[in-house]
């Protein structure tokens, strides 16, 4: 017997297989990324399959590197490899593992950096300054896909009758959610607003992509402590996804809140959608995102309000809760419709 053969005869104890899923996972997710950013993954849905030396000759890639990653993401079924490693089918997990690749990018391209350094910003002298290092662009494009397929449905929904002429979207990102306001109402303007340079760069692209320059702008801006502008005057919807929980704690919440109204003297409605800090989970309970969401937040000393402290913030700055959209994934998200409440809910 061969040694080789030996060790894929031995079966591993309950404890090694799971140290071993949890090590080989890491791996997988950096690999679902990077497969997703050499345009290895879509591939994978739209045929199926990928023979490595087609793509690798298409792409300019090295063989064995895509070997690898397609290795990677075998040991956790997104797909599978024929005997001479040449192929690479997708797998039973591969649909979940497409949708949700955001979440996987926004874990090792957006908050790659945080991770691996985490053990420098534990002492408390070294939670200084501008400690945590995050890559905008990469957050950017990932919230643009979580965005997209977990989002993007309800906010069509709930937005379906609500007349606006300019709307704002704070911490716009990849502009993603101006240009599709912009693409299906003709007769709109928008302002995407983000203090990320990265993140307006992305933007700028979406938008000359689109040929929509002539009716959004673009304004690189701080979303807690905006400027007045003449562009601002003219708001009358104001859009805010997966940046709510920037706005607090409480007091720094309720004077954001009431300082939109400020900023924008015409506002009707604001759409806003976040995650929420979980409650009521523990250990190996935690669904997908929330673990890596709380702990990227704490480590960053981010409050993470609960859902019933975003109830309390919202009744205090002067909002009401005109419509509303719970969830699921991620989990302890929502999107609410909120009025300013002497409107009583203006559509």
């Amino acid at each position: 017997m061969t040694i080789s053969q030996a060790v894929a005869g031995t079966a591993l104890s309950q404890e090694d297989r799971y140290c071993a899923d949890t090590f080989n996972g890491a791996i997988a997710s950096a690999a679902l990324s990077a497969a997703w950013e050499i345009g290895l993954l879509d591939e994978l849905a739209s045929a199926g399959r990928v023979e490595i030396s087609a793509f690798v000759a298409s792409h300019d890639a090295d063989p064995e590197a895509v070997r690898a990653i397609l290795v990677a993401l075998s040991s956790r079924r997104i797909v599978s490899l024929d005997a001479t490693r040449a192929e690479a089918v997708t797998d039973m997990g591969f649909e979940s593992a497409f949708s949700t690749k955001g979440f996987f990018y926004w874990l090792t391209r957006g908050c790659g950096e945080l991770f691996t350094t985490l053990p420098t910003m534990i002492k408390k002298t070294d939670r200084e300054g501008h400690f945590v290092r995050r890559d905008a662009r990469a957050i950017s494009v990932a919230c643009r896909s979580i965005a997209r397929t977990f989002f993007d449905p309800p906010f069509r929904e709930l937005i379906e009758e609500v007349h606006f002429r300019t709307v704002a979207d704070l911490g716009c990102g990849s502009a993603d959610r101006i240009v599709m306001l912009a693409g299906h109402r003709p007769g709109i303007r928008a302002i995407g607003i983000d203090m990320a340079e990265g993140a307006i760069s992305v933007s700028k692209e979406a938008v000359g992509e689109a040929g929509l320059e002539d009716r959004i702008t673009l304004v690189q801006d701080d979303v807690l402590n905006l400027t007045s502008r003449p562009d601002y005057e003219d708001v009358d919807l104001v859009t805010c996804f997966l940046m709510g929980h920037d706005f607090w704690p409480h007091d720094n919440a309720v004077r954001t809140l009431r300082g939109l109204r400020e900023a924008f003297p015409n506002l009707k409605n604001l759409i806003l959608g976040d995650t929420c800090r979980s409650t009521g989970v523990d250990g190996p309970e935690h669904p997908m995102f929330t673990l890596g969401f709380e702990t990227v937040h704490t480590v960053m000393d981010q409050y993470l309000p609960t859902l019933e402290e975003w109830q309390s913030v919202l009744d205090e700055s002067g909002w009401l809760i005109a419509d509303r959209r719970l969830i699921d994934l991620p989990a302890f998200s929502f999107i609410y419709r909120l009025a300013p409440r002497e409107s009583g809910g203006t559509r």
